[in-house]
Formats: structure tokens, C-alpha cells, sequence
């Protein structure tokens, strides 16, 4: 906001903006010699009457251009800098009052502005490993689809014929089915190819670590 007058002689007042830059040492804001003259009082306030050109919603937090007009028994004009600004996030030390005129709201604050949802960063040595573990699970992948390709052509048109019992497959006997210890006589190309991704689990050197990151992404 732009600062009418304050509490301390010729409209000054001290901030601290930690929260805004990091640092804790006190800065001198002022507003303007025309300004304080002019709004000594709430009174003064209400017969406030002008308008305000200021520059867009931006997130540089040094710098502010703009300029006020306002008439009271004349007509004024004076630019404004930084200087004669206070921010949204800042603390005001030592100074009982400010008087102000609101400029920027909400998400046009140059605190909100700054807020953006930081990249998320990554060394090259995690970004190789990415690419790696991908290009890995890509060959796992493939292997297990031919695995369960020829799983499931197997255990539909393969039998044992040499069990007894088993020559003319009249029996309901789940051991005449090939492969009857994998119990895949009945499942599913799908179920097949979880089997073969489990088995080709040591494919990945970490694959502890590319487990509990699905886990976490699902």
C-alpha cells in the first residue's frame, strides 16, 4: 500500500521484511512531503479524492513505479517510488500507525507473486538412474510379454500325454494340464505376465527403491 502519513514526524515508519527477503534488519519507509502535509487526520481520509497509476501485479520486491493525483483545494500529481510502498508480508517496527492507500490484493501481492510452486531438483547422478531403471523396466516388460504370450499358448494346447490316466484327457484331473504346478491352467494372459514381472524382479539393481516409488506415485 502507499503511504498517506504515520504515527512518526514527516510520515515515516520502520518494516522489517524477513519474510520477504531474509533479512532482519530495520528499513526506513516515508511517505510523501505532499502526502503527510496533506492527511494529518482519519478526517483528512475521507475527503480523499483522486486516482492512482501504478504499474502492473508484478514480483520484483525492489522496485514500484507509479504516480497519484488527487485534488484537495488543488490538484496534485506526484510519482511514487519503492521507497514510498509498503509490501505485504512486512512487519512494522516502531511506528504505532500508517496511514495507507491499498494498491494490490489477493494474488496480485508481490509476495503471492513470488510464491510459485518451486522445480523440483534433481542431480545428474538421479537423473542417469532414472533413465536407466526406465530403459531397464522397458526390456522387463517386453520379456515378460513374450513370456506371457507363450505361458498362456502353452497351457491351453499342451498336455501331458505321457501320465496315466491322462492319454485320451478324459479326466478332470488338474495334474493332466501341463505345467500344473504353476496352477496357470485356467489364468489369464494377464495373471501370467504379473508372474513373469515378479520373476524378472531382479532385473532392477534397486528395485526396492523403483517399488516403493510406485507405491508412493499410486
Amino acid at each position: 500500500m502507499i503511504i498517506l502519513n504515520s504515527s512518526n514526524p514527516k510520515g515515516s515508519c520502520y518494516i522489517e521484511t524477513k519474510n520477504l527477503d531474509g533479512e532482519t534488519n530495520l528499513k526506513m519507509k516515508s511517505a510523501k512531503k505532499e502526502l503527510y502535509e496533506c492527511f494529518r487526520s482519519k478526517d483528512d481520509l475521507n475527503n480523499l479524492s483522486g486516482e492512482l497509476v501504478c504499474e502492473e501485479p508484478n514480483d520484483q520486491i525492489y522496485k514500484f513505479e507509479g504516480a497519484i493525483q488527487y485534488s484537495k483545494g488543488q490538484s496534485y500529481k506526484i510519482s511514487l517510488g519503492i521507497e514510498n510502498v509498503l509490501l505485504r508480508g512486512c512487519s512494522l517496527k516502531n511506528t504505532e500507525y500508517v496511514y495507507g492507500l491499498t494498491v494490490f490484493t489477493g494474488h496480485d501481492t508481490k509476495i503471492m507473486q513470488n510464491s510459485a510452486r518451486s522445480k523440483y531438483k534433481l542431480s545428474n547422478l538421479e537423473k542417469l538412474t532414472n533413465k536407466s531403471i526406465i530403459l531397464i523396466l522397458a526390456v522387463q516388460v517386453v520379456f515378460a510379454l513374450i513370456g506371457a504370450g507363450l505361458g498362456s499358448y502353452n497351457s491351453n494346447m499342451f498336455k501331458t500325454e505321457n501320465k496315466v490316466g491322462c492319454e485320451n484327457n478324459e479326466t478332470n484331473d488338474p495334474s493332466c494340464q501341463w505345467a500344473y504346478y504353476l496352477d496357470l491352467q485356467d489364468a489369464s494372459m494377464f495373471k501370467i505376465f504379473c508372474t513373469w514381472i515378479l520373476i524378472f524382479t531382479n532385473f532392477v539393481p534397486i528395485s526396492l527403491t523403483v517399488s516403493l516409488e510406485l507405491v508412493k506415485f499410486w
